[in-house]
């Protein structure tokens, strides 16, 4: 077997299931359709795109703003900031979502603090908190660092070049940040946008929990309360069409507008500051890291120290080995084939890999309830084809999801990595008789190192972090740190479900500082 069909083997695996969902769509009754359409259909359609709609919007200013003064502005605690305000992103939006909804609730401090010391304006701050404006909003201060971390990477290598022209024009920091930054900037934005999108309409836990009904709190209820796989199906199917939609414009958009970067020529410091700007810059960042990140840690590790006595350690080390194991085991997957993706594709130069990577790619923007469904679907076809049980709930479908889920996530960054070194590399090697083999070793390998780190990192935070695909598909007595929050959280035991939380976040946050570190000093971000 060549390296092409080999290629075109893997790609056909992970995307296989996803085909034959659609498959099995085609064959069923057009009147389930119009069921879904009159009763269920256009209420999930509107609450989807309204979250999403929301929470883009709380994204763009908890992300962009901060990214633009760091980038651009030289004021003490600088670095403290841009390595904090990515820290958000280590706690899932389920966990967020429990969090703030005990902080808010009745029973939670600022409720009872308002009852017992302030009972005039206690009815001021009495509300029902599960709406989905504010869900959009706790969802935003958790995936902003998407769009934070693509802009600042942006604004940095742009170049002081723009920045003095404006100056020169009479230009305030204002408008040059709306008139020129954000236009020649908009290909970042897109691709933070994008990964923020995906992450809405995968989320399950959250969404849950506050009582909105999207697309996957659909397909779940469709297939666990009505036991009804066709619904599912089709919800199923509708979602796999949306995010493919999105798939396109934000490939479109990353083709369509491209603009040439001066590297190595900072943008830091290109405005002083006063006082008052000061105090803005330090507000506007502090904001999101303190809403985000220092407020529902307190309150989970408040929560863990009340209840340490009541810890099942046993439980825990299980819980956490579960999760470590898959997340580890996947990443490795994911980097090894994204590895082998990317390596193939630059020496062969071909646009049928390229076109493969793509096709793989576009399975992150599929969300785990779809591809936990898909899988499903078509082991039990094999089943009946074959007369025996394929692997149902074991260890590998688990795995399988993993790696189908989160594939693009590990080749985002080695594209880029593998995309800035020249073709001349491979030419002067094939010129000296390095076989394929030696050219990966001696030169690929070390050349894209960091990359490597960097996908394998990501990967494995995002699955530590992962529910649909998990509380799907996992073995049976099988649970993770991630399931086992979302378990006693949905049954109003926030106290209880704590402790699993932090260790999601601990262990997120730790590999993310490191992350930030890299990506800082990989790029030259200043």
């Amino acid at each position: 077997m060549n390296v092409k069909s080999l290629t075109s083997l893997i790609s056909l695996v992970l995307v296989f299931p996803l085909i034959y969902l659609v498959y099995s769509v085609i064959g069923l009754n057009f009147d389930n359709f119009i069921y879904l359409w009159n009763n269920l259909l256009l209420d999930y359609s509107l609450n989807t795109l309204y979250l999403v709609f929301l929470t883009v919007f709380f994204s763009l200013i908890l992300g962009i703003i901060p990214a633009w003064f760091i980038s651009t502005t030289k004021f003490k605690g600088k670095n403290f900031f841009d390595i904090v305000l990515f820290l958000p992103l280590s706690i899932p939006s389920y966990i967020i979502a429990f969090t703030y909804s005990d902080i808010l609730s009745y029973t939670g401090p600022i409720q009872s603090y308002f009852r017992n010391f302030l009972p005039d304006l206690y009815n001021y701050v009495n509300l029902d908190y599960l709406q989905i404006e504010i869900l959009a909003f706790l969802m935003a201060l958790v995936l902003y660092p998407y769009l934070y971390t693509a802009c600042r990477i942006s604004f940095s290598l742009l170049g002081s070049n723009y920045i003095n022209i404006a100056k020169n024009l009479g230009m305030s920091q204002f408008q040059t940040f709306f008139k020129i930054i954000i236009p020649i900037s908009r290909v970042s934005i897109f691709s933070g946008l994008f990964l923020i999108v995906m992450e809405v309409l995968n989320e399950y836990g959250a969404v849950k929990y506050f009582g909105v009904n999207t697309f996957t709190s659909g397909i779940f209820r469709s297939w666990y309360s009505m036991e009804d796989i066709n619904t599912a199906s089709i919800l199923a199917v509708c979602l796999l069409i949306t995010v493919s939609i999105f798939f396109i414009l934000e490939r479109y958009s990353s083709s369509k507008f491209k603009y040439n970067y001066k590297p190595n020529d900072s943008t830091s410091g290109n405005y002083s500051t006063n006082k008052f700007s000061r105090v803005l810059i330090y507000s506007i960042c502090l904001f999101p890291f303190i809403l985000g990140f220092l407020i529902p840690v307190t309150f989970i590790i408040n929560n863990v120290f009340k209840t340490i006595n009541n810890i099942d350690f046993n439980e825990l080390i299980n819980l956490s080995f579960n999760s470590f194991f898959l997340a580890s085991i996947s990443s490795i997957i994911i980097v090894l084939i994204a590895i082998f993706f990317q390596f193939i594709k630059k020496i062969s130069r071909s646009k049928t890999i390229f076109f493969l990577s793509e096709i793989v790619s576009l399975t992150y923007a599929m969300p785990g309830a779809v591809i936990a469904l898909s899988l499903i679907l078509l082991l039990s076809f094999l089943t009946k084809i074959f007369g025996i049980s394929i692997i149902f709930g074991s260890v590998v479908i688990l795995v399988y999801a993993y790696v189908m889920r989160y594939m693009a996530v590990g080749i985002s960054p080695l594209r880029s990595s593998f995309e800035k070194h020249p073709y001349s590399f491979d030419d002067t090697g094939k010129n000296l008789g390095m076989s394929n083999f030696n050219l990966f070793k001696k030169i690929h390998l070390p050349v894209n190192n960091t990359s490597i780190y960097i996908a394998f990192i990501l990967c494995f935070v995002d699955i530590i972090k992962e529910l649909p695909i998990t509380l799907i598909l996992r073995p049976f007595n099988f649970d993770t740190l991630a399931v086992k929050t979302y378990e006693y959280a949905i049954e109003e035991m926030i106290m209880k479900s704590s402790i699993y939380s932090l260790i999601i976040i601990l262990l997120g946050a730790v590999l993310l500082i490191f992350l930030r570190k890299i990506i800082n000093k990989s790029v030259d971000v200043s």
